[in-house]
């Protein structure tokens, strides 16, 4: 079975690095989900999409998806907001409305919630929103999907992933986008953003609780250059190839993570740098393949680069 390729467009024009990709390679794609527009705590939805870029992307027989996150212009996500919508029905109906209105005159095909960082005591709140949330959505025929944080085991009392409910989301939505990513992460010790062992716990802790047609594995795009005793910075492939070449470091793969890495040293600092590149990536797909889920999401079309786009249509064109 070919996989669904669902990929997350991080801009709301096209003035964006991943728009060349986008017109190279977008009858690889099956679902475009536009990041982001957010709820704001007056109600309203901060953002727009472009209509040229939504009729772009139908012209190539993409459905279009908006992407709306509980994200403040800090670009953090609100836990107050959530507590709000979750307890207010007349606030979470006006915020419901102002989304609609939005799909219907954008002519969008459906919507994308990443609604994080509700409160983990929230939980059973949480999911009754969702179901309601979606219920109301599909009455109207647009298609709903949720990002959940990906884990391994049920874990309710944590901070990040504790009020996300597998199996009672799963039933209610349309789609579950896997954030089969971040394994590793900016304050973490270096490592695969998304190892291959750590992804197959993730999937088989999700294929137990939601349906396999409703299921797509996150693919990341990115890894992390740490400095020795510091923040890892997001990196991209064809940055990290570059940084490789500039400082003479060898390439390595570890083959417990299946994932790529190198080290180097400038100014006397010494860096490590893991990242996601073609070898990689075509376990992770081989690994959705065997594992019978609906497709792959990747994040985020910024961070593309042609050989990435070569290797992915060899799994969906099959």
């Amino acid at each position: 079975m070919p996989l669904n390729v669902f990929a997350f467009y991080n801009g709301l024009t096209e003035q964006t690095k991943g728009y060349p990709y986008l017109k190279r390679y977008g009858r690889t794609i099956q679902e475009l989900a536009i990041f982001e527009v957010s709820i704001q705590n007056n109600g309203t939805i901060l953002g727009r999409p472009s209509r040229s870029l939504i009729n772009e992307a139908h012209a190539m027989g993409i459905k279009v998806l908006l992407v709306v996150s509980n994200l403040t212009r800090q670009g953090q996500f609100s836990t107050e907001l959530m507590a709000r919508l979750i307890r207010d029905q007349d606030f979470a109906n006006q915020v419901w409305r102002n989304i609609r209105d939005i799909l219907v005159e954008y002519q969008l095909d459906g919507i994308n919630l990443d609604l994080e960082k509700a409160a983990p005591t929230d939980r059973t709140l949480f999911t009754r929103f969702i179901q309601n949330w979606s219920a109301m959505f599909r009455a109207g025929n647009f298609l709903v999907s949720i990002d959940v944080p990906a884990k391994v085991s049920d874990d309710p009392q944590n901070a990040w992933r504790g009020s996300f409910d597998y199996r009672p989301i799963g039933q209610a939505v349309d789609e579950v986008i896997l954030m089969t990513y971040e394994e590793h992460w900016s304050h973490s010790e270096p490592g695969s953003v998304a190892s291959i062992p750590w992804v197959t716990q993730v999937l088989d802790y999700a294929i137990a609780n939601i349906p396999r047609d409703k299921i797509y594995m996150g693919i990341p795009l990115y890894g992390y250059d740490w400095p020795e005793g510091g923040t890892g910075k997001v990196i991209g492939y064809q940055r990290a190839t570059e940084l490789a070449r500039r400082y003479g470091a060898p390439l390595q793969w570890n083959a417990r993570q299946h994932s790529t890495y190198f080290r180097y040293e400038t100014r006397g600092v010494r860096h490590t740098v893991y990242f996601e590149d073609p070898r990689s990536l075509r376990d992770k797909l081989e690994l959705a393949t065997q594992k019978g889920i609906r497709g792959v999401a990747l994040w985020e079309m910024n961070l593309s680069y042609p050989r990435f786009w070569e290797v992915l249509e060899e799994y969906v064109n099959r």
